[in-house]
């Protein structure tokens, strides 16, 4: 419930104060008793101790006709006192106290009709006695002299008996009754089975049909807390009904579902849609992806006159990444771009500018393309995430200059290494969710650094020692280092290294485990004027403390 909507006693709810036997639980009289048309709905709550109980005895007070939203004057009901008061004993057999009933038995027929062809949005059909009532009910101008009133007079009244009573219908009728019918044509929409909660008239902040907790699937794995539909005048009378505006809030709506819509397709299928749909505003949308989830989003939603969607704009809450999403034969084509963005609340990678391509396909993303700025270079490649059985990625990338140091911060933290890093990357894993299939990943990369240092070995000094030396600490500057790298959850592999240092050189292989543990063979070659000296090396350690020792 919005908590700055203001509620009024109406002519009914005045007399419940005053007749103790009209509302009898105590929480909704308590509550009944403090709305005075001036505090709002957070405000009652505060006043009374317990917003939930607040909320709950507002709903069914306003759907007892008890009060109702400031949107109609005060004065306005009061000066019609008599009038609503005559129609409400001509409308009890249609209403109960706290809702609408199902209507008069001979109307029966009626109801059942106006539910079954809601696809057609025509004209409420109201319970007989209802109407009969309301028009068979004597003004109270007419026991006055009518030689005593102006015809303005007259016709004055009559409108303002007219409005009480479009009021009265518009606030009190069974929205409920048409479910069925709303649920079967938002079946077709989203092409599987659709459950609707509740629905009902909201008048403010703009008057407009209230969906509630609306579930989209077999097992309600789409969720939308509300849906608003604005211009109830488009919703009269038969054929195909035009919407200019739909707000959806709070949604939370399955990857799956969104790439199955047909509407997001080149080709729609055959009929006319009943209900075609120009904008649609969202707030609050998070896509769920098996066990992903993408939130919170905003944006509209832009639609061509056969029902077809032209073009859907999302973007995150701080705006970091926006999505573009247009219809294609294969599915929706996704345009993304990032500024500052983070994959996750926890991840410590952070993009600063992203450009991508991408096609959503049930149970899959794929991103054809992408082009991003971070860890100080450049990355561009392809990648597939699949979430049908699972969590599944693989994907392929070109590094450009990426700073080692920022490399190693986020994904080996305790090894310091300077230089800019290029090479091809190939990259796979699997997991139940996001953290796990990282850690669970398989990669590798020929790796080139140039212009590096290696701290916390020094390599040319060992060699210089001789046999038998022992060097700690220090630190190896390079020109260029280049090694192929394999990578999986237990260790990282270094083969085919070749270390290129001016005045020395370095060759062979190192294995580095997950708990920091390192050991490598090296050859290294010394070269002076007049002479070359050769020595292996062996370099070992716990990350970042390393030696290097000569070894016969």
């Amino acid at each position: 419930m919005d908590q700055k909507l203001i509620f009024a006693k109406t002519p009914i709810g005045d007399e419940a104060v005053r007749q103790s036997t009209r509302v009898v639980q105590r929480n909704l009289r308590m509550v009944l008793v403090q709305v005075d048309g001036k505090l709002t709905v957070a405000e009652l709550g505060v006043k009374i101790g317990d917003p939930r109980l607040v909320e709950g005895a507002l709903s069914e007070l306003e759907e007892g006709g008890y009060i109702a939203p400031t949107l109609e004057a005060v004065s306005v009901w009061q000066e019609s006192k008599l009038r609503v008061e005559r129609l409400k004993a001509s409308a009890a057999s249609g209403i109960s106290s706290f809702g609408a009933k199902s209507g008069v038995p001979g109307d029966s027929r009626r109801e059942t009709s106006a539910a079954s062809n809601f696809s057609t949005f025509g004209k409420p059909v109201l319970p007989a006695g209802r109407r009969n009532g309301a028009s068979a009910e004597p003004e109270p101008d007419q026991v006055m002299d009518s030689g005593r009133r102006s015809p303005v007079t007259i016709v004055f009244g009559g409108l303002v008996a007219v409005l009480l009573i479009a009021a009265s219908i518009l606030l009190f009728f069974p929205y409920n009754r048409f479910k069925p019918g709303i649920e079967e044509e938002l079946g077709k929409i989203w092409q599987t089975s659709v459950r609707v909660g509740d629905v009902r008239l909201k008048l403010l902040p703009q008057p407009g049909l209230l969906l509630s907790d609306v579930r989209i699937g077999e097992r309600g794995e789409s969720v939308i807390e509300q849906v608003r539909v604005f211009s109830l005048v488009s919703l009269l009378g038969a054929g195909v009904h035009t919407l200019p505006r739909v707000e959806f809030a709070g949604a939370r709506i399955a990857a799956d579902h969104l790439a199955g819509l047909p509407m997001l397709g080149m080709e729609r299928g055959s009929g006319t849609a009943p209900i075609l749909i120009r904008e649609a505003i969202v707030d609050r949308l998070s896509i769920v992806a098996g066990p992903l989830v993408l939130g919170e989003l905003k944006g509209e939603v832009k639609f061509l006159g056969n029902g077809q969607i032209e073009k859907a704009a999302l973007q995150t809450v701080d705006r970091t990444l926006r999505i573009e999403v247009l219809p294609s034969r294969q599915g929706p084509v996704l345009t993304i771009e990032g500024l500052g963005w983070r994959p996750t609340d926890e991840s410590a990678l952070t993009f600063d500018s992203l450009q991508a391509q991408g096609l959503l396909q049930k149970g899959k993303l794929t991103i054809q393309s992408f082009d991003s700025r971070v860890l100080g270079g450049v990355l561009r490649g392809n990648w597939l995430l699949d979430w049908s059985k699972g969590l599944v990625m693989a994907g392929e990338a070109t590094l450009e200059r990426l700073d080692c140091r920022k490399v190693a911060a986020v994904f080996a933290p305790s090894l310091a290494l300077d230089g800019d890093l290029m090479g091809p990357l190939r990259l796979r894993g699997a997991g139940s969710n996001w953290q796990t299939m990282w850690a669970n990943a398989e990669a590798a990369l020929d790796a080139v650094v140039v212009r590096g240092v290696l701290h916390g070995v020094d390599l040319g000094e060992a060699a210089r020692r001789g046999h038998g030396s022992l060097v700690r600490a220090g630190s190896t500057k390079f020109d260029r280092l280049g090694v192929r790298v394999t990578i999986d959850p237990r260790q990282v592999v270094g083969r085919d290294l070749a270390m290129n240092a001016g005045m020395f050189t370095a060759a062979g292989q190192f294995v580095a485990t997950r708990d920091r543990q390192v050991d490598s063979s090296l050859l290294v070659t010394m070269q002076t004027s007049v002479s070359s000296l050769t020595l292996p090396i062996r370099v070992s350690g716990t990350l970042p403390n390393l030696q290097a020792a000569s070894i016969r």
